[in-house]
C-alpha cells in the first residue's frame, strides 16, 4: 500500500509474503513506540574543506535501533513517518538533538556547522520557523552554526519557499540545497532563493572518471555555484581520484566514506585529527592547491570588478596610444548600453570606428591632451540623444603615460533642466524688460537687491540708482513713515499687504505708486526677502478724481431736479389759491389746503436735512427682540386701520447686537410702512429674526402688490419711489443707515405675490 501511494495516483503494486521483508503496519506501530523508548539516534558524518582539509561541518543522519531487528535504515522508516505524520515529532527531535550535540562540541573547543535534513512535511508547517527559533533558544546554539538542508522537490511552491527561506535567513541559519542536479527546479528560481550552499548529488560524484557527462555536470555545478557566490559541497566521495578531481575544479567542501562513514558522536570525536589529515595525505599538493585557489581569487576579483563597472550607472573606459591611434582597452557601464552601444563595439577600436568623423575628431583633441600628461581633462558630448560629462586622467609609470582612464556620467537630465532654466530666464527677461509694472526685491531691512528694467521707463531711474540703497530714500517724506511701517508689518506678519505711496521721478515730479508686498520665507521660516510689485497710478487717480467730481455734479443735479419737482407742485397750488384770494374769493378750506402744502414742503426739506446732516450714530448693545416689539407697538394702530396683521417670529438664542437702536427702529418702521402701503386691500406682514454665523438676519415679508424687476433695480436711488406721492428719500435713508452699521439690505419681489426685505447686521 505504501509503495503504491508513493508511486502516485492510479497505480497498483503486488504484495508478496516474505518473512524477511519488514511489515509496514508493524513498523508504524513500532515507530510510535520508538520515540517513547529513545530508540532513535543520530550518526554524524564530517564535511571537510577541500582547500585546507579541516572539518568545517557535520551532517546529522537519523538511525533507528530496533530492539528486535537491530539498526534500520532511514530509507525504510522515513516514508512511513511521512505518511503517518510522525515525521513532525521525529524531525523536531532530530533538530533538537543535533543542535544540543553541536553546542556540546563547541564547549569542548570543536566549532563547526551542524547540518540537518528537512522533510517536505516539516518545511510546509505554518509554525516551522517558530519551531527552529525555539530549538535554537532552548539549546543555546547560535543560528550561524545550524544548516538546514532542503531538496529541489520541496521548492515547487516558489512564493511560499522564498518566504519561508527568507524568514529562516532572518534568524541567521544557513540554507543548503541537497541532492542538487537530481530535481527539476528552474535555474531561474535558484537565483531568487536565499541559499548559501549547493550539495552535488553523490550519483554524479560516483561516476567521475567513468562517465564524461557526469564530469561535465559536476564541473558545471561548481562553476555555476561560484558565479552565484554559493558554497559547493560534493557528497559521496569514496576514492582518491574523486577527491583529486574535485580539488582540481575548486569544489569547496566534500563528504563521503573516503573520509568517514556516519558515526555516533563519541566515535567521531575520537577520529577528528585522523580525518583532518585525509585531504593533505591523499589530495593534490598544498602548494598547487593554494596556487589554484589564489588564481580563483584573482579571477573572482577581476570578475567582481567587471561586474561593478558593468552595473555602475555611468561608464568607464580606458585607452592607449597604439600606432598613433587611441585604442580602447576597456569600456563598460550602464550608460554605454543606454547610448545604444555594447563593449565589443568600443573595445579594441578607435573613436573613428564607432563615432561620426567630426565627433571623433573633436574627442581626439581631448584624448591627446590627457595622453600628453594633463592631469584632468573634461569635456561634454552627446551620443544618440544622451548628454554626458567625461573626465580623463592619465595613468603614469616611471613618469611616462601608459594608459588613460575616463569616467563618464549621464548629464542629460541636468542639460534638460539647464535648457528649461535658460528658456525660463529668457521668458522672464522678455516679460521683465517689456512690462510697465515695477518689481523690487528687498531684503528684510528694506535694502534693494534687484529692480526691473521698467523703473527706467516709468521713473527714469536705472538699477545703479537703487541697488544697495533703501527704497524709502526715493519715497515722499510724508509717506516714509507709512512705507516703513508697512514693510515691518509684512516681515512680522509673513503675509502680503497692499500700500500706496508717492515716489520721486527724475524730472522732480511725484509719482503715485500702488504696490503689493509679498514676503519670501527662508529655511528657518522667517521672512528673508520682500517682493514688491507696483504700478504708476498717478493718471488713474486723477481720472478717478475727475470722475468723482463729475458724479458729484450729477448727483447734485439730480437732487436739485428732485427738489424742484417735489416743491413745484405744492408751490403751484399755493400760488393758485393766493391768486383766488387776491380776487376776493376767500374760503376757510383754502387755508387748510395751503397749510397742507406747506407741511408737504416742510416734510421734503426735513428729509433732505436728515440726508445732509445725519445724526451721529450712538452704538450700544441692544436687544433686537425689544426693538422689533417697540416697532410693532408703534405701527399696530396704523396696521389695523389698513386691515393689515403684523406677526413676529424671533429666535430665542439671538444675542444682543451692537447698533443705534433708534436708527434701526427708523429703518424697520420705514420698511414696514412700505409693506402696509403695498397692501391697500389688507394683508399680513411677517417679521422674522434669525441668527446666522456672524450676522443676524431680519426678514420683513408681505403679500402686497410686489415690484417688477426694472423698478427693483432702482430702489435706494434718490427720488425714485414705488408710491404715488413718495420721494424715495426714506428708502435711501434706510440704505445709508444699514451701510453705516456695516450691514446689507436685499429686496426680493414678485408682482402680485409680495416682497421680502432681508436686512443683515453684524453681531459685533
Amino acid at each position: 500500500m505504501y509503495k503504491a501511494k508513493k508511486a502516485g495516483k492510479n497505480n497498483y503494486k503486488f504484495y508478496f509474503s516474505n518473512e524477511h521483508e519488514l511489515n509496514p503496519l508493524q513498523m508504524e506501530v513500532d515507530l510510535y513506540k520508538a520515540l517513547e523508548r529513545d530508540e532513535l539516534l543520530l550518526h554524524y558524518q564530517p564535511k571537510l574543506s577541500l582547500k585546507t582539509g579541516n572539518i568545517v561541518g557535520v551532517e546529522a543522519l537519523i538511525r533507528w535501533n530496533h530492539p528486535e531487528r537491530g539498526m534500520i535504515s532511514p530509507a525504510a522508516f522515513i516514508p512511513i513517518a511521512e505518511e503517518t505524520g510522525l515525521i513532525i515529532p521525529i524531525g523536531e527531535w532530530a533538530l533538537y538533538t543535533a543542535c544540543k550535540q553541536n553546542k556540546a562540541w563547541q564547549e569542548k573547543g570543536f566549532s563547526s556547522v551542524i547540518a540537518v535534513n528537512l522533510s517536505a512535511t516539516q518545511f510546509t508547517q505554518a509554525n516551522f520557523v517558530h519551531t527552529i527559533a525555539s530549538i535554537l533558544n532552548e539549546t543555546g546554539l547560535d543560528p550561524q552554526y545550524l544548516e538546514l538542508e532542503i531538496t529541489e522537490s520541496m521548492t515547487l511552491d516558489i512564493e511560499r519557499t522564498i518566504s519561508t527561506l527568507q524568514q529562516l535567513k532572518n534568524l541567521g541559519v544557513h540554507i543548503s540545497i541537497d541532492d542538487f542536479g537530481t530535481g527539476f527546479s528552474s535555474l531561474n528560481y535558484l537565483k531568487q532563493f536565499p541559499v548559501d550552499t549547493l550539495k552535488i548529488d553523490q550519483s554524479f560524484v560516483r561516476e567521475l572518471y567513468n562517465n564524461p557527462n557526469d564530469e561535465t555536470i559536476v564541473k558545471t555545478i561548481i562553476s555555476m555555484a561560484h558565479n552565484l557566490n554559493l558554497n559547493v559541497v560534493a557528497e559521496g566521495i569514496e576514492t582518491k581520484e574523486q577527491l583529486v578531481f574535485l580539488q582540481e575544479h575548486l569544489c569547496n567542501e566534500g563528504q563521503g566514506y573516503f573520509f568517514s562513514k556516519p558515526l555516533p558522536a563519541n566515535e567521531l570525536e575520537n577520529i577528528f585529527q585522523e580525518v583532518q589529515q585525509m585531504v593533505k595525505k591523499h589530495g593534490i599538493s598544498q602548494d598547487m592547491n593554494e596556487r589554484m585557489w589564489a588564481e580563483e581569487l584573482i579571477y573572482k576579483a577581476k570578475k567582481e570588478m567587471q561586474d561593478t563597472v558593468r552595473l555602475q550607472q555611468g561608464m568607464i573606459l580606458k585607452f592607449k596610444k597604439i600606432n598613433d591611434r587611441f585604442i580602447h582597452t576597456l569600456c563598460d557601464g550602464e550608460l554605454l548600453y543606454r547610448m545604444g552601444l555594447i563593449p565589443s563595439q568600443v573595445v579594441g577600436k578607435a573613436l573613428h570606428d564607432f563615432l561620426p568623423i567630426e565627433s571623433a575628431k573633436e574627442k581626439t583633441k581631448y584624448y591627446q591632451r590627457a595622453w600628453e600628461g594633463e592631469d584632468l581633462v573634461t569635456y561634454e558630448s552627446v551620443i544618440n540623444g544622451l548628454s554626458y560629462l567625461a573626465s580623463l586622467r592619465p595613468i603614469k609609470r616611471g613618469g611616462e603615460v601608459i594608459e588613460v582612464i575616463s569616467s563618464c556620467v549621464d548629464i542629460t537630465a541636468y542639460k534638460k533642466a539647464e535648457e528649461a532654466l535658460r528658456e525660463s530666464e529668457y521668458k522672464y527677461r522678455l516679460i521683465a524688460e517689456n512690462m510697465t509694472d515695477l518689481i523690487w526685491l528687498l531684503d528684510s531691512n528694506g535694502q534693494v537687491l534687484y529692480t526691473s528694467p521698467s523703473h527706467e521707463t516709468v521713473l527714469g531711474l536705472s538699477k545703479k540708482d537703487f541697488i544697495g540703497n533703501k527704497t524709502s530714500d526715493k519715497v515722499h517724506p510724508e509717506d516714509v513713515g507709512y512705507f516703513k511701517e508697512k514693510l515691518e508689518q509684512i516681515v512680522k506678519s509673513k503675509a502680503s499687504s497692499q500700500l500706496e505711496f508717492r515716489f520721486l521721478h527724475t524730472n522732480g515730479n511725484w509719482i503715485l505708486v500702488e504696490c503689493v508686498g509679498t514676503p519670501v520665507m527662508g529655511e528657518n521660516g522667517e521672512t528673508e526677502h520682500i517682493i514688491m510689485v507696483g504700478r504708476d497710478i498717478t493718471e488713474k487717480r486723477k481720472a478717478e478724481e475727475r470722475l468723482s467730481k463729475s458724479e458729484k455734479l450729477t448727483v447734485v443735479g439730480e437732487l436739485a431736479a428732485g427738489v424742484a419737482h417735489e416743491i413745484r407742485n405744492p408751490l403751484t397750488s399755493i400760488k393758485g389759491f393766493v391768486k383766488l384770494m387776491q380776487q376776493g374769493m376767500v374760503n376757510e378750506n383754502f387755508f387748510d389746503i395751503i397749510l397742507d402744502e406747506f407741511n408737504r414742503i416742510e416734510e421734503i426739506i426735513n428729509e433732505f436735512l436728515n440726508l445732509a446732516k445725519p445724526q451721529e450714530i450712538q452704538l450700544k448693545k441692544s436687544d433686537l427682540k425689544k426693538i422689533l416689539k417697540d416697532v410693532e407697538t408703534l405701527l399696530e394702530s396704523e396696521a389695523h386701520l389698513q386691515n393689515v396683521q403684523i406677526y413676529q417670529q424671533v429666535e430665542q438664542n439671538i444675542p444682543p447686537i451692537t447698533c443705534d437702536p433708534n436708527l434701526i427702529k427708523q429703518v424697520v418702521i420705514n420698511l414696514i410702512k412700505n409693506s402696509i402701503e403695498a397692501m391697500p386691500n389688507g394683508g399680513s406682514v411677517n417679521i422674522q429674526a434669525i441668527k446666522e454665523e456672524t450676522n443676524v438676519l431680519i426678514k420683513i415679508i408681505d403679500n402686497g402688490v410686489g415690484i417688477n424687476e426694472a423698478r427693483l433695480q432702482k430702489l435706494g436711488e434718490p427720488f425714485f419711489s414705488n408710491k404715488e406721492k413718495g420721494t424715495g428719500l426714506g428708502l435711501m435713508l434706510c440704505f445709508r443707515i444699514i451701510s453705516q452699521h456695516k450691514g446689507t439690505i436685499i429686496f426680493q419681489s414678485k408682482e402680485n405675490q409680495g416682497t421680502t426685505v432681508e436686512v443683515r447686521l453684524p453681531l459685533s
